[in-house]
């Protein structure tokens, strides 16, 4: 009996105790940060850090509510991320809470001089979440990326970036990348840390291509920014990736080498829209669909200090626009059209390898697969992955299938 009060006693104490919120505040008491962008200040060894913070009382559903009068954008210059949030709660009169950012802008300037000083202190403090994503504002500054993040069909810029976020699936012309993900490439050193690559457009209609179309490519490759836009949508642009090399910005990726990366991880995007040379009408298109028909098989082998990496990549295709029609539907034709494809695709693949090699920077991720080869991760962080990389061999095979043709079963010419 004694033991079962005693019990009760210690229960009802804990409950007494532990009762209650004393750090809870009211939702009128705090400022929610929703983005934050990080730029180079003119003052040496100090950053500029943008914050947009939700208005409350502009989410209220109404039709003259827009995303201009649903944020409010503050700048503020001082040494480290965590003095500027200080700095912050001297001109907002609510408390700053930044565990409802989405996206963390960095300006392109600060990611070329190295993010490692105020990346790894973000994963300590409890507020940042690891989901939230990490872009770089390309050929121009977080704070003026920030101000053109006024979509005009979402009234908040986060639910904004988060759909874009997740619509990057969709065709892979960018790719998404995590605070936790970006911080464990830095540190694992088994593949190189990419983040999304995004820009202010003109929205001139000028058409500014990033790379030369190769050997049968019909398509385009850009870069954000350069995309040929006009009118009153959002100028806030997504395409491409920034590589890093340790912690520092060293190049960037197309949208089309953004796709090989993707590709080559065994990401499926359900609406890779291709175009390549006709194999008999070369200055014609023919317009495809394609996806993995099922995730790459890729084998390392070390021969005398060199990686080796054999890459097996299969593409399911669907024909969607065949302009001479020409029957590539049937045998003969259709081999001729899967070539053509294969073709195309290997090309792509080896531009971004070869490219990546150059630079040293592993978007792919092919170290996780090279590190089991040996017994310890002492062994492996022995292997400066980064310069094995830029020496490494690749084999890559790429065989395409066309499944369908849409919904015509025979091409035929137009009657003259």
């Amino acid at each position: 009996m004694g033991v079962r009060l005693m019990v009760v006693l210690l229960v009802s104490a804990a409950l007494l105790f532990t009762a209650g919120c004393s750090g809870a505040r009211e939702t009128d008491e705090v400022g929610y940060v929703i983005a934050m962008g990080i730029d180079k200040a003119p003052e040496k060894d100090k950053i500029n850090v943008t914050y947009q913070m939700a208005i409350p009382r502009a989410l209220s559903g109404t039709s003259d509510s827009d995303s201009k009068e649903a944020t409010e954008i503050i700048t503020i210059t001082a040494n480290t991320a965590v003095e500027a949030r200080n700095l912050l709660n001297t001109s907002v009169a609510r408390v700053p809470n930044l565990s409802h950012i989405k996206v963390i802008i960095i300006g392109e300037d600060i990611a070329r001089q190295g993010v490692g000083d105020f990346i790894a202190p973000l994963q300590r403090f409890r507020e940042f979440r690891g989901s939230m994503y990490v872009v770089v504002a390309h050929e121009s500054t977080a704070e003026d990326f920030i101000k053109k993040l006024t979509p005009r069909l979402e009234i908040l810029p986060s639910k904004y970036v988060e759909t874009m976020m997740l619509s990057s699936t969709e065709n892979g012309y960018y790719g998404r990348s995590f605070l936790h993900d970006f911080y464990n490439r830095l540190k694992g050193g088994s593949a190189a840390p990419y983040a999304t690559l995004v820009a202010v457009n003109p929205m001139d209609g000028k058409d500014l291509p990033t790379d030369k179309k190769r050997a049968g490519e019909k398509n385009d490759e850009y870069t954000a920014g350069n995309i040929p836009l006009m009118g009153e949508g959002p100028a806030a642009n997504f395409a491409g990736l920034a590589l890093f090399k340790a912690d520092k910005m060293v190049g960037t990726l197309t949208n089309e080498e953004c796709r090989m990366v993707s590709l080559l991880q065994g990401k499926n995007a359900p609406n890779c829209f291709f175009a390549v040379a006709d194999p008999n009408i070369p200055d014609k298109a023919v317009n495809i669909i394609f996806r993995l028909g099922r995730k790459p098989n890729t084998k390392i082998t070390l021969q005398d200090g060199q990686f080796i990496v054999d890459v097996d990549v299969l593409l399911e295709a669907e024909v969607t626009s065949i302009p001479s029609a020409i029957n590539y539907e049937m045998a003969g034709y259709k081999e001729q059209l899967e070539e053509q494809i294969s073709q195309v695709v290997h090309g792509e693949m080896m531009n971004m390898l070869d490219k990546t090699r150059s630079l040293g920077t592993d978007p792919v991720g092919f170290g996780y697969p090279a590190r089991a080869m040996f017994r310890t991760f002492d062994e492996w962080r022995e292997i400066n992955w980064s310069e094995a990389y830029s020496n490494a061999d690749f084999r890559l095979k790429v065989t395409t299938k066309i499944r369908r043709s849409a919904l015509m079963w025979q091409s035929s010419p137009i009657t003259k």
